[in-house]
């Protein structure tokens, strides 16, 4: 696979470059950060189809209505398939999964991952998703407390599990609700931990808040990566007081500033 990196490799720590990020924009030709959640990613992809290299071929969990799945196309990962058990949802991936789509042959499942084994001849890089979280959710602690993986949504990253060990991957990305390191005064955790390891996985993990990276929105979640071989270092916040250069927050106004709206039809 061949190692890709902009002009400016922001995987590693900026901490000292207090323009690293708008070094970024700059090389992806970006000037109106307002429009950013949306056309960073459009960018990179844009960028990439330029550069002579090599999809990262990937398998989507858990994929609800394929948001996660986008980003990482943008970023350079060609999602195969994308196991859902909604069909609700899986009407937004097969949508999402048409000809000139962002997911353009993409494959949905409609399956629960359960009953889910992949074909002999699958053969993915990566895996990425989070398996439902209203176990381990603050509103699940509310109406219930912590049932953790002593209830059956909560046991689903052991299908998770088999499908790293099924496949072998290069490495993954799990995402969950922080919740999950607490939950059974961290037994749970601690098990989660245990099944990645022994699927063959070091792992890195990183509470992240969506708002420092450009999404119009606080949203703290629990990223893991796991990884075969080599190291991992968390990118930077890009904005934020945590950000170099403390940029400000993008607010939805600004984000929604430029959304086009021609395919919806006003009723009325």
């Amino acid at each position: 696979m061949k190692q890709l990196s902009l002009p400016l490799d922001f995987s590693r720590d900026h901490s000292q470059e207090a323009t690293w990020f708008q070094q970024i924009l700059q090389a992806l030709h970006i000037k109106d950060k307002s429009v950013l959640p949306d056309k960073f990613g459009i960018s990179i992809r844009k960028w990439l189809d330029k550069q002579n290299y090599i999809p990262i071929k990937t398998l989507s969990l858990f994929s609800g209505g394929g948001g996660l799945d986008i980003a990482f196309h943008d970023a350079g990962f060609d999602i195969i398939q994308m196991v859902e058990l909604e069909n609700k949802y899986v009407k937004t991936l097969q949508k999402n999964s048409m000809s000139g789509k962002s997911l353009e042959n993409s494959q949905p499942i409609c399956i629960d991952i359960k009953d889910f084994f992949p074909s002999t001849d699958l053969q993915v890089d990566f895996i990425i998703g989070g398996p439902p979280c209203q176990s381990f959710s603050a509103a699940g602690r509310r109406a219930a407390g912590v049932s953790g993986t002593s209830d059956s949504r909560g046991t689903l990253f052991e299908e998770y599990v088999r499908l790293l060990k099924t496949l072998q991957p290069k490495g993954f990305l799990f995402e969950n609700v922080y919740g999950i390191i607490g939950a059974q005064k961290g037994k749970d955790w601690q098990l989660i931990q245990d099944g990645f390891k022994n699927a063959g996985y070091k792992i890195y993990y990183r509470i992240l808040d969506a708002a420092d990276y450009g999404v119009p929105q606080h949203r703290e979640r629990l990223f893991i990566i796991g990884l075969k071989e080599g190291n991992y270092l968390f990118p930077y916040p890009t904005h934020g007081p945590d950000s170099p250069g403390e940029e400000p927050f993008i607010t939805a106004k600004e984000a929604l500033a430029e959304v086009d709206t021609s395919e919806f039809i006003e009723e009325g």
